[in-house]
């Protein structure tokens, strides 16, 4: 350290100095490790997001009677597909 040019440190001294890095180092490197496993959640999740909106896009082509628009009939038989049910 700087202000111990010279001087041997003792063990507490060593301790002190190197506790702050080395935590904040543990820290980064962990807040990287949960960064890296959300991917595959993420990527998951878009491409079920993706296959809700083609199933809805498929269904409203045909638009059953009596509905405006994308209705909760759509969506739900949209999830029953895109989960493999």
């Amino acid at each position: 350290m700087g202000d111990h040019d010279g001087q041997q440190l003792s063990a507490r001294e060593m301790v002190r100095a190197h506790t702050y890095p080395l935590l904040a180092a543990i820290a980064s490197f962990s807040l990287l490790a949960l960064a890296l496993l959300q991917i595959p959640q993420a990527v998951k999740t878009h491409r079920y997001n993706r296959c809700i909106d083609e199933q809805v896009s498929l269904r409203s082509a045909s638009n059953l009677a009596g509905q405006q628009g994308p209705g909760k009939l759509i969506y739900l038989k949209a999830v029953q597909h895109c989960e493999g049910l």
